[in-house]
């Protein structure tokens, strides 16, 4: 419970008791200092890894997508969410992309989040990384999609 300061100390004594309750309660809120902390970090590492996971799709989408659109996205109430929906191989794959990541798909087309190409078909996250899986399979394999060497 916070102490109730009322009036500055006026004499050696009561500045010695008030010092002694602040680092009381400085080593009571100490715990709670470090959860911050390792809260904070864990957030920003959360945000490194979804940073890097938008720069491969923004490549994904420039590079092997037969058609990417972005749209705002309706399902978040912050501002600056957008989606990705891209084609690959004739399925459809989505993705949220946070407004710090943005940039990155700046040079895609820019739709309204009505226009037919930014509707979500329905697929699941798992089916959605099933069908990247083949794809990756595919392309590192001689075949339909990569010559051999």
């Amino acid at each position: 419970m916070p102490i109730a300061h009322n009036a500055e100390p006026t004499d050696l004594r009561s500045a010695l008791v008030e010092l002694r309750h602040a680092q009381s309660e400085v080593e009571r809120l100490r715990p709670f200092v470090a959860m911050a902390d390792g809260a904070q970090q864990a957030e920003e590492q959360r945000d490194g890894a979804y940073r890097e996971r938008a720069h491969l799709v923004a490549l994904v989408a420039g590079g092997l997508a037969e058609r990417a659109v972005v749209a705002p996205a309706p399902d978040v109430t912050e501002p600056g969410w957008q989606i990705l929906y891209i084609t690959l191989h004739g399925r459809q794959c989505s993705w949220h992309i946070a407004p710090q990541d943005a940039g990155l798909f700046e040079f895609f087309d820019h739709v309204t989040a009505d226009d037919p190409r930014a509707q979500w078909d329905g697929h699941t996250t798992e089916a959605k990384y099933e069908h990247i899986a083949y794809l990756a399979e595919a392309l590192g394999t001689p075949g339909p999609f990569r010559k051999a060497n």
